[in-house]
């Protein structure tokens, strides 16, 4: 991972934010900062206005200080472009698809290795969605979604705008590789999410972490 990315981590246990900063960096990651509050966390975003990180690493629960929700939603407000990964004891499926809702780009569970946290890291800076695979798991298991080949019933465009939003390239620059519309592309994305049985953008993201190997493929 490059060296030129940047993090501020955010965590009220000093046992998380003394295991994770150092490994961070030892993937090679700049921590820039380090708070233990979600009033922390504010003040050094605002410290680091004009270059700000790339990546914020926070806890959800601040023992009332915020609810967790509100912390991610307000993040994605105030500085649209970083990325939010969202590190958390608690992980029921109802919170996971919130929080990517409200704005997160990636949850791990505290239960799993740090090195999902990099790859975590990883996965947004390339634009895509990240879930761990035990969270991944619990969400996708007692799912409603096409269990076969299911995007086979797709047409040939309408399966490479799921590959290209699978490698992470926003809608208009789908729409700039095929000289088309932004409305154009994103009528054949709902075609697409319509066949595949996804219902909106929060299972789309789901279906395209836990699928993407095989979409980016095919």
């Amino acid at each position: 991972m490059s060296t030129k990315t940047t993090a501020v981590i955010a965590d009220d246990h000093p046992v998380v934010l003394a295991g994770l900063a150092p490994y961070m960096a030892r993937q090679g990651i700049d921590v820039m900062a380090i708070a233990d509050s979600v009033n922390g966390l504010l003040s050094e975003l605002r410290k680091h206005a004009l270059l700000l990180p790339d990546i914020v690493i926070t806890g959800y629960d601040y023992g009332g200080e915020i609810d967790g929700l509100r912390l991610i939603e307000r993040l994605h407000r105030m500085y649209p472009k970083v990325k939010i990964v969202v590190f958390s004891g608690a992980r029921p499926n109802g919170l996971v698809r919130q929080l990517l809702a409200k704005g997160a780009d990636a949850f791990v569970a505290k239960s799993m290795d740090l090195q999902f946290v990099a790859d975590a890291c990883q996965a947004v800076l390339s634009g895509s969605k990240y879930i761990d695979p035990a969270t991944e798991s619990l969400l996708m298991a007692p799912t409603h979604l096409c269990e076969d080949r299911c995007d086979d019933r797709l047409s040939p465009r309408e399966r490479e705008v799921i590959r290209l939003l699978a490698q992470g390239y926003p809608l208009q620059e789908i729409a700039r590789k095929f000289q088309r519309s932004v409305k154009t592309i994103s009528v054949q994305k709902c075609s697409a999410m319509s066949k595949l049985g996804l219902r909106n953008e929060i299972e789309l993201a789901i279906y395209l972490v836990k699928d993407r190997h095989a979409v980016i493929q095919s």
